[in-house]
């Protein structure tokens, strides 16, 4: 697997979260470990990107934000390698 970058993998964890998700269900479909896992939500939580109620994570308002910029951004480098930037879900 190549080397993804912090935005990149915040923006995965996002798509992910269109669904509500547990911690071990985020680290097998982003291929973290606990620990990184952990770090990001610590820091997406921090900037209001996620929200956790009862062991769930979920997207927020400003996650979806987030998402929908980071997709016009892989539109205008043309790099649409990931998969949630092949995926045209609504949020």
């Amino acid at each position: 697997m190549r080397n993804r970058s912090r935005e990149e993998i915040i923006a995965e964890i996002l798509w992910i979260l269109t669904e509500p998700r547990g911690k071990t269900a985020i680290m097998h479909k982003c291929m973290l470990s606990y620990a990184q896992v952990q770090s990001y939500l610590n820091i997406m939580r921090e900037r209001g990107l996620a929200l956790e109620k009862s062991g769930k994570w979920f997207i927020s308002e400003n996650g979806k934000m987030y998402l929908r910029s980071y997709r016009v951004l892989c539109e205008l480098l043309d790099h649409r390698t990931a998969e949630f930037c092949k995926n045209e879900i609504m949020l």
